[in-house]
Parts: structure tokens; sequence; C-alpha cells
């Protein structure tokens, strides 16, 4: 039912959340009206190490597959709030600029995709069902990243590497990990490290961390940002965004 795994395997998903928790608050801006998106990042950085954490320190006990189910239940949970508040400040910041009704339109729709999506991840069979139920959340975070290349929507044009980044080294380590690569072409070489499950994490951690450079620079931009409504497009002093909360 489950690999073995050494006890050593539960210390490295401690050590992003000691982190993130130790450095990521002094970072966010807790006014008023940034006190939601910061704690979407903040929640959304630590909640898929939460879930690993608790995954791999239990998934070996002899409580029958029920209990190992809920476990993985856990996990995936942690990656759906990663995956839905994690990202709710680049979405926001993608519409920032955008009428009323188009703004609240793509940020509902984005929230309905994600809930459904965790409808799927909690019913989830296989490992392929377990990724592919993010598949329209990530899709559209896509299509806002299309959005904000094409000027329409807003952003810290400084931050959309890491708005590309964010996403796609997820969907590479997701893939890695459901063929099981490189495992699978040799069997029996890669069982304690070099293995699809150690590739996925190192590349989660490299996932999250352009997530918090994205949100960082995009949550400034918002606290500078003038909108002028009639072309939807913002005017900002790009130079002065880049400042100490930066550095991590």
């Amino acid at each position: 039912m489950t690999e073995p795994r050494s006890p050593v395997v539960t210390l490295p998903p401690r050590i992003p959340i000691v982190y993130i928790l130790a450095t990521v608050p002094a970072m966010m801006p807790w006014e008023k009206e940034y006190r939601f998106l910061s704690w979407c990042h903040l929640v959304g950085s630590v909640a898929p190490w939460c879930g690993s954490f608790v995954y791999h320190l239990f998934m070996n006990l002899e409580l029958g597959e029920g209990m190992y189910y809920r476990l993985l239940q856990l996990d995936m949970l942690g990656i759906w709030i990663s995956q839905s508040f994690g990202a709710l400040p680049m979405v926001t910041a993608t519409v920032y600029c955008l009428g009323w009704p188009i703004k609240w339109f793509i940020i509902i729709s984005y929230s309905l995709l994600c809930i459904w999506g965790l409808f799927k991840a909690m019913t989830a069979s296989s490992p392929w069902q377990r990724r592919i139920c993010f598949l329209l959340p990530f899709t559209m975070r896509i299509l806002l990243t299309v959005l904000r290349i094409s000027k329409v929507g807003g952003g810290n044009p400084a931050s959309l590497t890491h708005v590309f980044l964010q996403d796609a080294v997820s969907a590479v380590g997701g893939v890695i990990g459901a063929m099981h690569i490189p495992e699978k072409w040799f069997p029996g070489s890669v069982d304690i490290y070099l293995n699809s499950h150690n590739i996925m994490h190192v590349l989660v951690v490299m996932a999250v961390y352009s997530m918090h450079q994205a949100t960082i620079r995009d949550i400034e931009w918002m606290q500078r940002a003038e909108c002028s409504g009639a072309n939807l497009t913002s005017s900002l002093n790009i130079e002065g965004i880049n400042g100490t909360h930066l550095e991590l």
C-alpha cells in the first residue's frame, strides 16, 4: 500500500514551515485593505508543508487503507490551499485595474473553479486524478498570465517571470511524480534519493519561492498603482518597488 520511508524523510517539510513562519509575516503589509491577501499568501505558503509533514509522519502506520487515504486527503488539502488561497494575490493583482463587474467575475470564477478542484482532490483515486483536479484553476491562471503579458491585466511587470515559474515548475513536479521518473527507468537504484518524490519536493520549494516573490511584488505594486479606468492600465514608478521586502 505504501512504499517504505526513512524517518529522516519527515525532516525536510519541517524546515520550510519554520522558515516561512519566521520570515514571511514580517514581509507582508498587514494594513486593513491588504490583510486578507497577506493571510492568503502566508497560509498558502505554509499549508502544503504542513499537510506533507503529517502525511509522511504517519503514512507507514498499519492502521488500514482508510487511514492512509485520510492522510493522503490531508496532503492534497495542503496543496489545494496553496493553489487556491496562495494564488489569490496574483489573481487580484492581475484584475486590479479592470472594471468592477469584470474584476469580481474573474475572482469569483476562479474561486468556484478552486472549490470544484477541492471536491475532485478529495475524491481522486489515482495519482493522475489527484493532479488533474487542479487543471481548471491552473488553466485560468495561465489565461491570467496571458492577460498580464497583453498589458490589459495589472500586476508588477517585474514579477512576470515568477508568475510563470510558480505554475510551470509545479506542473513539471506533478508530472514527474505521477510518471515516477526516473525510478521507472532505474528500478531499485534511486529508492533512497534522486527519485521522483525527492525531485517533486525540491521543485515544490522552487515553485513556492516563485509564488512568494511574485506575491510580494504584486502587493507592493497594488499599494502604489494608479489605475486609469479608461484604458485599464496603471502607472507607477517600478523602480520604487525594489525594496528590502523582496529579499528572501
